[in-house]
């Protein structure tokens, strides 16, 4: 009988040793930061890594198709940006200064521009926009996030409004996405799921997709990201400016999460802080050296990211295959822009000159024919 009973003492020792040693580990490895959501574990999210070690610069530079000075075009943008297109080439940049809606539209050979501009300008009624935080361009349609009014704004691609949809849970949207059923948005402030789920009038359906940093999720600069536009029927991309990585999301399925091609050695460096800007008030920021998704377009294949380096003061532009995420290659030159978008092999670049904004096509055919999709 006392065999037995110091038998199982043993035994319970040993359990209770173990015990404490797990549970030692999994605490100290979460108070030193060893263990985040691009750390594996049983429910961890796996971040594949690319291919290629580093970048590859292309042979060829973009080639300089055409080039336009805006305030020379009647009733020009005063500060145009988020420059996008739709599938008829036809390009749409938001004035910040007036609240309209620009549609640039070109000759077949790139040479001419056309430009209408449309919308209610600036103020708090239908269609009109206090402050864009999101566009996208869904099936002829115009979608506009405007933070103040906690509203999308729609346009049809022909200039006449349609209507406003407000969340009706009263969440504020920050980013956003459009496929044939769902309005997928982000919201203002921290929440349980990344993603919120609405039919297109607005109305509430599910939520869904986990932080995959897990990092300062209170602090909204660090965790601040852009949502692509749906391709490949409901498919859409997840890409954190600071994280060094890109997820791809198939309706509300996280399919796959890559590193880009700065990857998350390079993201470590991108540190989130709490800054104190007057008594009894702090901010939230990040030290920043690398955006690792500072900017992108998507076409058919192609996804071109622009990444920035603040140590060394420069942009890459880099080229992914959207349908596997995998790094291609860099672009050899680097226009100088405001915001970009993608068309076939066409580069529409919008940027700042010291008189003005103006246009600039670039092709990148050649540059494609160096690599293989």
């Amino acid at each position: 009988m006392k065999k037995n009973i110091y038998g199982l003492c043993i035994w319970v020792a040993v359990f209770l040793t173990f015990y404490v040693a797990v549970i030692g580990n999994r605490s100290e490895a979460k108070e030193s930061g060893r263990v985040s959501s691009i750390v594996s574990r049983e429910d961890i999210i796996k971040i594949l890594p690319q291919k290629e070690p580093k970048r590859k610069i292309s042979s060829v530079e973009p080639v300089l198709v055409s080039e336009f000075d805006l305030e020379r075009i009647d009733n020009p943008p005063y500060h145009p940006a988020m420059l996008k297109v739709d599938d008829d080439a036809n390009f749409y940049a938001f004035d910040f200064k007036q609240g309209f809606i620009h549609k640039f539209y070109f000759s077949s050979d790139w040479k001419k521009l056309n430009h209408t501009a449309f919308g209610k300008g600036i103020g708090q009624g239908p269609g009109e926009i206090t402050r864009l935080l999101d566009f996208k361009i869904f099936k002829n349609e115009l979608y506009l996030l405007d933070e103040g009014k906690g509203a999308i704004e729609i346009y049809s691609t022909d200039g006449n409004y349609i209507r406003s949809v407000r969340p009706d849970n009263g969440y504020v949207p920050r980013k956003f996405t459009v496929n044939n059923s769902y309005l997928v948005i982000e919201t203002l402030k921290p929440a349980e799921h990344l993603f919120y789920a609405y039919d297109l009038s607005g109305k509430f359906k599910f939520a869904f997709g986990e932080f995959i940093e897990k990092k300062s999720m209170e602090n909204p600069v660090y965790q601040d990201n852009q949502l692509s536009e749906n391709f490949s029927e409901n498919r859409f991309l997840y890409l954190p400016r600071f994280f060094g990585f890109m997820a791809l999301y198939e309706n509300n399925k996280l399919i796959m999460v890559k590193e880009t091609i700065d990857g998350l050695a390079a993201a470590r460096n991108n540190l989130p802080q709490e800054k104190s800007v007057a008594k009894g008030i702090s901010a939230q920021i990040v030290q920043r050296s690398v955006e690792t998704v500072y900017q992108y377009s998507i076409y058919d294949r192609i996804l071109l990211v622009r990444a920035y380096d603040y140590k060394k003061e420069f942009s890459n532009w880099d080229i992914y295959n959207l349908e596997n995420l995998d790094y291609l290659i860099t672009l050899k030159f680097r226009p100088r822009c405001n915001s970009f978008a993608l068309y076939k092999d066409k580069i529409a670049v919008l940027s700042e000159t010291d008189t003005g904004f103006k246009l600039q096509i670039y092709d990148i055919g050649n540059i494609l024919n160096e690599v293989k999709f």
